[in-house]
Formats: C-alpha cells, sequence, structure tokens
C-alpha cells in the first residue's frame, strides 16, 4: 500500500506465507456500475487462490412510489442474481467456497421485508453499506463536506449495526471521499462507530477498493489511517473486503496481502469470514 493514506509500506514485516485470501463484497453487472460476468467473478478468485467468495451485489427495495435506483439492481433481478449465485456455487463448488448474499442500506421502512427476504431465500448474510439513510438517495454519505453531515452518517449507520441484520459493516471510512481532511469531528465519529461494531461483535470492512483511482473523489478517502488507529485502540475486530465491481481485482493480490500486514501492524483482530453469520439473532439495542 502508498503512503497515501498514512501507513507505510510495511518493510520489514515478513509475509505470511500462509494467507487465506477470502472476500465477501463482490458486485455483478446488476448493480448498473460493475463489469464482467457472474463467472468471471468466480474464476478470477479461484485463480487469485482466493479460498472463500462472498456474493454481494447491492440488494433491490420494493420501492412503492415508483423511484427507480441507478446503483443497485430491480427487485425483478433479484431471482435471477440468486439462481446465478447458487449455479456457480455448485458448478465450482470443489474449488472454492461461495456464498451468497447482499451489500444492503439501512432503510427502517423495509428492514423487515430484508429480514423476511433474507430468512425464505436462505441468504448466508449481508452486508451494511451505508450510502445513505433515505430510499430516495438523496445524501451520498460518501459524498460529505460539513461536520454536521458526518454525525448524520454516524449516527444512521450506528442504527444498521445495532438492527441485528448484518453481519459486517462496509467501508465504515466512507466518509473520507470527500470530507477535506481527518478531523477532531472525524475521530468522534470512528470512535463511535467502533465502538458499537466492537460491542455488538461485527467485523469492520478494510475496504480496498479505495486504493484504486476514483474520479469522484476529493478527500483523502480509504483506507484512512485515523480511522483504523481509532478502530485499534477501540479493540474493533475488521475483515479485509475487494468491493469488487470488475473481476480484474481479485488479482491484485499484493495488496491484500498488504491489507493482512497493515492490520496486523495496527494490533488488529482480522476475520476471514463472514460465515457462519449471526444475522438475525443479535438485539437491537
Amino acid at each position: 500500500m502508498d503512503g497515501k493514506n498514512g501507513y507505510n509500506k510495511g518493510e520489514g514485516i515478513p509475509k505470511e506465507a500462509s494467507t487465506i485470501r477470502t472476500n465477501f463484497h463482490s458486485h455483478t453487472t446488476r448493480c448498473q456500475h460493475a463489469t464482467g460476468r457472474d463467472e468471471q467473478y468466480v474464476t478470477a478468485a479461484i485463480a487469485a487462490g482466493y479460498a472463500q467468495l462472498g456474493m454481494s451485489d447491492h440488494g433491490p427495495w420494493p420501492y412503492g412510489d415508483g423511484y427507480v435506483s441507478g446503483i443497485r439492481m430491480r427487485l425483478d433481478e433479484f431471482p435471477g442474481y440468486l439462481a446465478s449465485a447458487r449455479a456457480l456455487k455448485e458448478k465450482y463448488r470443489e474449488q472454492i467456497a461461495i456464498y451468497v448474499g447482499l451489500e444492503s442500506e439501512y432503510y427502517p421502512a423495509y428492514s423487515g421485508w430484508l429480514a423476511e427476504q433474507a430468512e425464505a431465500e436462505r441468504l448466508d448474510f449481508l452486508i451494511l453499506g451505508s450510502h445513505f439513510d433515505r430510499p430516495d438517495e438523496d445524501i451520498y454519505f460518501g459524498g460529505i463536506t460539513q461536520p454536521h453531515q458526518l454525525y448524520r452518517y454516524a449516527r444512521h449507520t450506528i442504527l444498521g449495526l445495532r438492527s441485528g441484520l448484518y453481519c459486517c459493516l462496509a467501508h465504515p471510512d466512507l466518509f473520507m471521499l470527500n470530507y477535506p481532511a481527518f478531523d477532531e469531528d472525524c475521530a468522534v465519529i470512528s470512535r463511535d462507530i467502533a465502538q458499537a461494531a466492537r460491542d455488538l461483535g461485527i467485523p469492520l470492512e478494510y475496504n480496498l477498493s479505495g486504493l484504486y483511482p476514483q474520479s469522484w473523489r476529493r478527500g483523502p478517502g480509504y483506507p484512512a489511517a485515523g480511522f483504523w488507529q481509532i478502530a485499534a485502540q477501540e479493540g474493533a475486530s475488521a475483515i479485509i473486503g475487494l468491493d469488487a465491481h470488475d473481476p480484474g481485482r481479485y488479482a491484485d493480490t499484493h495488496l491484500y496481502d498488504q491489507a493482512v500486514r497493515d492490520l496486523a501492524q495496527l494490533g488488529i483482530n482480522r476475520v476471514d469470514s463472514l460465515v457462519p453469520c449471526r444475522m438475525g439473532k443479535r438485539l437491537a439495542v
């Protein structure tokens, strides 16, 4: 990893020869901003030596007002997504363990529906992708630039963590995409999020997609050194996620292995798998 986010390059830290690579954050073209066929993600993961792959495209919502999202699968695409993922799970069962889930927002109005779908479709896991706090997607949390927006993000995200629906929090430092610099307000909300995740036993995702060029980024981006230093201080756990929107991301194993070293250097406990997940067994607090 380069030094732009504050980490060193890991000189002197031995590479773990026995590193088990897993990824539970992988998308499909149904989200309207990914490329590649479903099967290409699987074969790329196998070629790169991944032991587990979690399919987790942006989940649909049963919008009742005619709203159409441009960044997630449509409801009528959901059955095809599940069928494709399960067919690939069976086809490649001798080469990689495939799990089927979703990356979803926390929308209280739809949380009951999401819980029902997770149970009815026997989903293996759900990831909390806290991009918005309203179904009309009025404010993107990756685009916030003001302190009051940081607190809005943290309040909503912690409510999502406490809902009992999710197995991990995707890109918890998403707020640094366009926020000017990691300041005291960032530190406050980072500590609140890390403490909530720790207390609930939910790992935070060390998201590698921020290491690639992002045309919309105006801030430091993520992984954000300040956030992860606080996560380490608070005893939060982490799982590495590719957030793959392109099968080619699986080939960049040097980034994954560097992330393993970064987390070890910080003293953060790294979780390899989200399965089995305690989804649905946590009580809202």
